[in-house]
């Protein structure tokens, strides 16, 4: 896994004739330029394709998943992703949106956590066929039950230099679980 520095690698997976279908509506024929929007996110790369997490502010990204077909570690990569954004970064929260005949894009979406939020209907229009959107999250709270222990993730928001988020993390999970025995060194 490496943080991108530009937009050049992830930008050459969504140009792949296999991967643009599946992330371009009806009437966007040219390209899709990561470029215009790189600054204002998060690019994380892996061998096969990644992430781009774009900022939409007070600490909530959302994310776009772009992977080459055969792709077979994308579970891996993608708790590799989260793990670094929810330890490493200012984020709180990760949202997405995928059409529902993206079943793969969604079943990973599902496999690493998201909750589903909400369904759009016929928001998405490919190949003349209207298919709906399914509008997911995964915030720091519920990601961290996921984890290995609280202290954990406390410890690897240290190791990624964000230390105070994971006092914090940890002080609410404290909270949250009349727990504060986690609070301890």
């Amino acid at each position: 896994m490496r943080v991108a520095e530009g937009p050049e690698f992830l930008q050459g997976v969504i140009d792949h004739p296999k991967v643009k279908p599946w992330i371009s509506q009806d009437g966007q024929d040219g390209p899709l330029p990561l470029s215009a929007i790189f600054d204002d996110g998060i690019g994380i790369e892996f061998a096969t394709g990644g992430f781009f997490f774009h900022r939409l502010g007070d600490g909530v990204y959302e994310v776009h998943t772009l992977f080459l077909p055969g792709t077979r570690d994308a579970l891996a990569c993608a708790k590799a992703a989260a793990h670094y954004l929810f330890c490493g970064t200012d984020c709180t929260r990760i949202v997405t949106k995928v059409p529902e005949d993206n079943i793969p894009a969604w079943r990973l979406t599902e496999k690493v956590g998201f909750r589903k939020d909400r369904i759009r209907p016929a928001a998405f229009i490919r190949r003349g066929v209207a298919h709906d959107i399914r509008h997911y999250s995964l915030n720091l709270d519920d990601w961290m039950h996921m984890q290995e222990s609280p202290q954990w993730v406390r410890g690897q928001c240290a190791l990624l230099g964000q230390k105070d988020k994971g006092v914090r993390a940890a002080y609410r999970w404290a909270v949250m679980h009349d727990d504060y025995s986690i609070l301890e060194n």
